[in-house]
């Protein structure tokens, strides 16, 4: 068995091993590496085990490097998910002892792995990160009757209002940029490129699209659909502040749970959340009991856990400020900043 870094001759032999592989998520597909180094501009460096010249485990990796947060190793950036995939324990535990040796070398402060499954006991943990998933049906009344009656009610009221929920390709992407740039600021959080989605959509054109919220001629909600094996994902989804009384993310979430039992698919992973916080009281409300994800970190050049996330409370003054901004300034100065955060 050899560990080596990931070359283009393995490309088909990654993802017939990541569609083989239970424990793959649709963040280890290798389509990824391209799409987060073309929206980021960070180095990939993905890992893999081989034997026979058949892959036996794999690890991807993005290496990132600023003045602002310093060197890190990552797995993965943007997505919820990373981490190892692997046949044996000890494959799993020579791909991150060489992603150890990796951050070493490159003087990191850290290496963070997000995993679905405590990868490995000696590494550092963070459980501040929960998803949930929720089950699917071919009929969808019987998903229906599993959410909770308070979003049952405003799903209902959605639909009263005359909110109507549609779903295409890179066509729908400037509505849905449109209000999602406009939450983030309202949020006081720096939005991603919108090459980021262009590239997902042509990436991944079979196994993505974008659903919007209208009222009448207006797009006033929107979300990410990824989709990968008998499973849905939404990683980004927004609705703008000043139409929540018509509950568009709720008749949102709805219509794409719909679309998951027509589609005949088993889960619906409605993306990850912090413990508490407001995604979280709204997510729980389709599925009761969340998922927990494990944050795994070996810390190099530093002894505490890094906190390198935009809504940190450390950031509170910049959230403020970030807020009054025009929308042309912050959706010019979002993706700067952001490339640089994992």
């Amino acid at each position: 068995m050899s560990i080596t870094e990931y070359s283009e001759k393995y490309r088909n032999l990654w993802n017939d091993y990541v569609v083989k592989n239970c424990y793959a998520t649709f963040a280890h597909q290798i389509e990824w590496k391209d799409i987060l180094e073309k929206s980021f501009r960070q180095k990939p460096l993905y890992l893999l085990s081989s034997e026979n010249d058949q892959i036996t485990g794999i690890l991807p990796l993005f290496y990132y490097s600023s003045i602002l947060f310093g060197k890190f190793l990552v797995s993965l950036p943007w997505l919820d998910y990373g981490g190892v995939c692997a046949g044996s324990v000890e494959i799993q535990q020579k791909l991150i002892e060489e992603a150890i040796q990796i951050a070493k070398q490159k003087k990191c402060k850290f290496l963070e792995l997000r995993s679905v499954i405590q990868e490995d006991v000696r590494l550092v943990t963070k459980t501040n990160k929960i998803t949930f998933k929720l089950e699917l049906y071919p009929d969808p009344e019987k998903a229906w009757q599993g959410i909770d009656s308070k979003a049952r009610n405003q799903i209902r009221k959605a639909q009263k209002s005359g909110l109507e929920v549609s779903f295409g390709g890179e066509e729908n992407i400037d509505m849905f940029y449109s209000v999602f740039s406009t939450n983030m600021r309202d949020l006081g959080t720096p939005v991603w490129t919108k090459e980021l989605f262009k590239n997902i959509l042509a990436y991944f054109p079979e196994k993505s699209e974008i659903a919007l919220v209208k009222m009448k001629d207006k797009t006033i909600g929107g979300a990410l659909i990824l989709y990968f094996k008998d499973m849905m994902t939404v990683p980004s989804a927004s609705s703008l502040s000043s139409f929540l009384r018509y509950c568009p993310n709720n008749i949102l979430y709805w219509e794409i749970i719909k679309r998951g039992c027509i589609k005949k698919l088993k889960i619906f992973d409605l993306g990850r959340s912090s413990w508490e916080s407001g995604t979280f009281n709204f997510k729980k409300q389709w599925v009761e009991k969340p998922t927990q994800l494990y944050w795994q970190y070996y810390l190099n050049k530093i002894k505490k856990l890094p906190d390198l996330n935009p809504e940190s409370s450390k950031f509170s003054l910049s959230i403020k400020l970030w807020k009054k901004l025009p929308l042309a300034w912050a959706n010019f100065l979002g993706p700067k900043i952001v490339r640089k955060l994992p």
